[in-house]
């Protein structure tokens, strides 16, 4: 063989090497693609197409199949149902929570969605006092009026059975109506109303729904304006009976110091958190409509 047919027997052996390689990575890449296409984790905002039954726009995925509807049990009432939009239309909730004060428990429960799109995964429990007199704040629906915490719902000055008080993360239901911290005598950390901090899970306030420092906190840097909150006066259940006293022995009591045991303030000599763990997330996704509550008549602010 001449040194010419050599060389080119030597290209034509490279071209088949390069040629083989790029098919591999061509065989890579679009594996990668399938298996992006078919991961189910979506990024927050963003739509999931729908293999069937949808119409795509730039803003997002539109289902033009019926939306499904969902008995709202776990989150309204039994009598209301809320229509859910389509499990294809995965977005980002503006209003993550739903809130629910159970006063015959004394347990604030605050739900999240769910993969189903409901709101039933419950995020917190919280124990409470709500009003002595039960018909002061009655059962219904309200929105949150406060967009989390400002300079002035740190502290804010109220009186509680004509006793001029102080708490703080105070959070607007309607009204006078407020979710805050068990009361101080003044504005000072040390100085904790405890004989009311003890009756946290009783029927003790003037109306208001009191929480540790660390529960009204949480509401306060969490719950935007619009949040869904519902009092509700339920069947006396063993169960719930049960989880409310559990809340009342995890809650430590206070020291001499005057502290509220769950304020995170560095300075706290005493601070025995109630949770450790992060909280659970949105799963679905999924923008749950509230058109469908028949909100209660706003309560007048008397101040």
């Amino acid at each position: 063989m001449s040194k010419l047919s050599k060389a080119e027997s030597r290209r034509t052996q490279h071209h088949l090497v390069s040629l083989v390689a790029i098919v591999a990575l061509l065989s890579v890449v679009a594996a990668n693609i399938i298996i992006v296409h078919n991961d189910s984790r979506i990024p927050l905002g963003q739509s999931v197409p729908e293999p069937s039954g949808t119409a795509t726009t730039a803003a997002s995925t539109v289902s033009t199949t019926a939306p499904t509807t969902v008995s709202a049990a776990d989150l309204t009432s039994p009598t209301q149902a809320v229509p859910v939009v389509s499990a294809a239309d995965l977005i980002y909730p503006d209003i993550p929570y739903f809130i629910e004060v159970d006063k015959t428990h004394q347990i604030v429960t605050v739900y999240t969605t769910s993969s189903s799109g409901k709101y039933d995964k419950v995020v917190r429990r919280m124990l409470c006092s709500t009003a002595q007199d039960p018909d002061k704040f009655p059962d219904g629906y309200w929105k949150l009026k406060e967009d989390r915490c400002t300079a002035k719902n740190i502290w804010r000055k109220m009186k509680s059975h004509g006793t001029e008080l102080y708490a703080q993360y105070a959070t607007q239901i309607t009204g006078d109506f407020l979710f805050h911290s068990v009361p101080y005598k003044s504005r000072k950390k040390t100085d904790l109303d405890t004989k009311r901090y003890s009756k946290l899970g009783t029927a003790d306030s003037g109306g208001c729904i009191r929480l540790t420092v660390e529960n009204a906190k949480w509401i306060c840097e969490n719950c935007v304006a619009g949040t869904t909150v519902r009092l509700i006066s339920k069947k006396a259940d063993p169960e719930l009976e049960a989880l409310a006293a559990q809340l009342k022995a995890d809650t430590v009591k206070p020291d001499k110091t005057g502290w509220d045991p769950t304020d995170p303030d560095p300075k706290n000599p005493n601070y025995h958190p109630q949770y450790t763990e992060p909280d659970p997330q949105p799963e679905g996704y999924v923008e749950a409509h509230f058109d469908k509550i028949k909100y209660s008549k706003e309560i007048p602010y008397v101040g």
